[in-house]
């Protein structure tokens, strides 16, 4: 014992080194300026920043207030905090920012490097990646041969302007202020493409609303890394700059100006410094370290955990069963004898009785509501095929979705769980007749445009004919009928358009007689057809505020049904007045009508008396549905044999309601 004792306790002291060692580390990390180095930066009266004026989203000068911003010049600003000296940034113009650098009159620009500028300055650590890209018209060609033969605006001074001479010799270079006059060559045609930084042509492609122009072509030329170039008149500020880079990137700062900027979390920069390197071994070793110790920790109180964990299996078997009878689907399990073994509250309280009297009792008798015929037990499948068996039944007018399946961690042992799924199946039914309407809407509108055309050709030479001398009355009565069925089918394309139009559920103004007479003229050749007379009068003369789709829902629904009502021919009745500041739109027709026993049942979802394959029995739900969405009430009343009469009461919001005004 006093063995495992000692163990414990030099493993306990060994983790504890570790993390204080680890700790001193860091602490003296933090530390990262000597004091020679403090003392130097303290002698500077400022350190300047120059760089390009006009490279958006990276350096540019912001026309709105004057200010120079950009995400190299936040970066310069977080340098600035943390060496806590005042870095000074001025836009210049590219080449300008060069030769001042060179000369020393500034300190530090941010830069790609190669072999002509390490002649004129120093180089820190990287700082950024970027990738420099060529933006061309597809039908240029982007491959070596195609940029060779290309003219090319680049900026003057740029790294570009190296590399292009290097590997595309033969092509022509034009040399620009900057990237945005390049681009704006490139637009005209005066030039093939242009080379540019890939977030400063994105964001000027983006401003001009080109960047999803898919005659243009962008492909990376190269990817470099950049560095802040140091003027040789300061080389003590290199290592200071890298030690500060270094805590920058430890910090994330980086990631966080370049979400400012660009709206993600990924890095500019991916390359480590070795400082950084050692950072994350000498964690991982000690986050190792400290796993292990934790490991051997417990292991060594194992037993206490067994005992610990047998009290927790216990309470967790507790909580197991006050979610089992929490859950709202019924759920019952039974065994190989279809005895029942348990069950949840839902179930039970669907069932009116308590645990004690179904627990041992066959399953037949509770769950005969739910299985169509126990000669084919889906528990006896289940058992057999060990497998998931899934079925759908009615019960009253709702539908469930009753499962049998293996019990994991008892033997012989079906879970049964019973799922209401009724608001699912009618949201699913709603939403592929939606999409259907949707697409037919399309179709027809699309129809009706083309329709439009040899409309408008007939209407023109119709009235050019009437302009001949010779037209007698049999030619002008022709005639007659010509520009009287054009009107027809013009005014028939108008309904449809403004169907294919109709808005969402938003409330606008309506005038509700007109809407109603459209509807009823798209109805015209089934109404004709079925030799219905068709009654429609409204008292109502001003423009009420309602939703159009769910007017248009409710008309559509009630007249297509009081249509299919009447065989044999009959009257359609349709009226819509304000009566006691409501709106009251009445539908009645003398079809067949409903029998008493179904009244209760017709707005229910699915039922219908139709033949199969004639009704979904969704059309009056979906006028319930609506009409509760506006808050009004629907009433029904019908004899057999005589008809049916809908009567839908609508709360009225007048015009003026619009801007709140009486």
């Amino acid at each position: 014992m006093s063995r495992k004792i000692n163990v414990y306790n030099a493993t306990v002291i060994f983790a504890l080194a570790v993390a204080v060692l680890f700790i001193k580390y860091e602490m003296g990390n933090r530390q990262y300026l000597t004091q020679n180095e403090i003392q130097w930066l303290n002698e500077q009266d400022s350190i300047v920043y120059a760089a390009n004026e006009n490279a958006p989203p990276l350096r540019f000068v912001d026309d709105k207030d004057n200010q120079y911003k950009g995400v190299v010049v936040d970066y310069m600003n977080q340098l600035s905090l943390e060496l806590g000296v005042d870095i000074q940034t001025v836009p210049m113009k590219w080449e300008d920012a060069l030769e001042s650098l060179k000369s020393g009159e500034t300190h530090i620009c941010d830069m790609f490097v190669n072999e002509e500028r390490s002649r004129y300055y120093l180089f820190t650590d990287p700082i950024y990646n970027l990738r420099t890209v060529l933006l061309a018209r597809m039908t240029a060609g982007t491959e070596n041969k195609g940029i060779s033969s290309m003219t090319i605006a680049t900026e003057k001074g740029d790294y570009a302007n190296t590399y292009l001479e290097e590997h595309y010799p033969q092509a022509n270079l034009v040399y620009t202020r900057n990237v945005e006059e390049g681009l704006d060559l490139f637009m005209e045609g005066t030039v093939d493409a242009v080379v540019g930084d890939e977030p400063l042509i994105t964001y000027l492609l983006v401003e001009r609303g080109q960047n999803n122009n898919s005659e243009y072509n962008i492909q990376v030329i190269y990817e470099e890394e950049v560095v802040l170039a140091v003027a040789k008149t300061k080389p003590e500020l290199v290592s200071i700059l890298n030690k500060a880079i270094g805590q920058i990137n430890k910090k994330g700062q980086l990631e966080k100006i370049q979400q400012k900027w660009f709206g993600i979390s990924t890095p500019l920069i991916t390359n480590r410094t070795d400082a950084e390197l050692v950072d994350n071994i000498i964690l991982s070793v000690a986050a190792a370290l400290i796993v292990f110790t934790v490991i051997l920790l417990n292991n060594m109180s194992l037993k206490r955990q067994v005992k610990k964990r047998t009290s927790e299996l216990e309470a967790n078997r507790n909580e197991l069963r006050t979610i089992f009878d929490g859950i709202t689907e019924y759920m019952v399990v039974v065994d190989e004898n279809k005895k029942i073994l348990n069950a949840n509250k839902s179930f039970i309280d669907f069932l009116g009785l308590s645990r004690e009297l179904i627990e041992g009792e066959d399953c037949t008798g509770y769950l005969d509501r739910f299985c169509e015929d126990c000669s084919g037990c889906m528990v006896e499948e289940t058992l057999s095929g060990q497998k998931t068996i899934k079925n759908e039944c009615m019960c009253g007018n709702e539908i469930y979705e009753i499962s049998f399946q293996l019990l994991r961690g008892a033997e012989n042992a079906v879970l049964i769980t019973i799922k209401n799924i009724t608001i699912e199946k009618i949201s699913r039914n709603q939403m592929l007749q939606t999409n259907k309407m949707i697409a037919v809407g399309q179709l027809a509108a699309g129809m009706a445009h083309e329709i439009r055309n040899p409309l408008g050709i007939i209407r023109t030479q119709s009235y050019l004919l009437r302009l001949c001398d010779k037209i007698d009355e049999t030619m002008s009565k022709s005639l007659d009928f010509i520009d009287s069925s054009v009107n027809r089918a013009g005014t028939i394309i108008e309904n449809i358009l403004s169907f294919s139009r109709l808005s969402g559920n938003e409330k606008e103004l309506v005038n509700l007689p007109k809407a109603i007479e459209k509807i009823l003229e798209m109805h015209n050749d089934i109404i004709k057809k079925e030799n219905i007379k068709v009654s429609f009068v409204s008292s109502i003369q001003e423009e009420l505020r309602l939703s159009a789709e769910s007017i248009e829902h409710i008309v559509l629904n009630l007249v297509s049904n009081s249509v299919d009502a009447m065989e044999e021919g009959g009257e359609l009745n349709i009226s819509a007045d304000i009566e006691n500041n409501s709106i009251v739109i009445r539908v009645s027709d003398t079809g067949c009508g409903i029998e008493e026993e179904n009244l209760g049942n017709i707005f229910n979802p699915f039922f219908t008396t139709k033949e199969l394959g004639k009704g979904t029995g969704l059309g009056l739900f979906i006028v319930y549905s609506e009409v509760e969405k506006i808050g009004g009430k629907i009433q029904v009343s019908s004899k057999v044999g005589q008809g049916t009469t809908f009567e839908i009461t609508i709360p009225m919001e007048r015009n003026a309601d619009i801007d709140g005004t009486i």
